[in-house]
């Protein structure tokens, strides 16, 4: 097993979801703060610019993100040795019964508990 210094960084479907979480939240709250203190702001403008604001902060980076995502496992899924063992999670590209991540390289178990579908 590698050190988690070495590996580098992973796109996750948790990953993406929490960043988006963040990302909404912090909208949320500069939307409350542009309706309670600038002024010129009416009630129709500012939902137009909040929900601008989540296409454009959250909706449309996390689209960007899973897109990304697809691309990097969509090797993974279809051509090693993990793809074809009943622990296999394909969602989350994880050895359920190790609970670890899947690469094109790395594969948890090294092949030792691996049993078919």
């Amino acid at each position: 097993m590698t050190d988690q210094a070495e590996t580098p960084y992973r796109n996750t479907i948790g990953s993406i979801v929490s960043w988006a979480l963040l990302r909404a939240a912090i909208v949320i709250g500069i939307a409350l703060i542009l309706i309670e203190y600038v002024r010129w702001i009416d009630y129709s403008t500012w939902v137009a610019l909040t929900l601008i604001m989540i296409y454009a902060v959250v909706i449309h980076p996390m689209q960007v993100q899973y897109r990304i995502y697809q691309d990097e496992t969509k090797n993974v899924i279809a051509g090693t040795l993990c793809a074809s063992c009943k622990y296999f999670e394909p969602t989350g590209v994880l050895c359920s019964k190790l609970d670890e991540h899947v690469s094109e390289d790395i594969i948890p178990c090294e092949g030792e508990l691996w049993e078919p579908k």
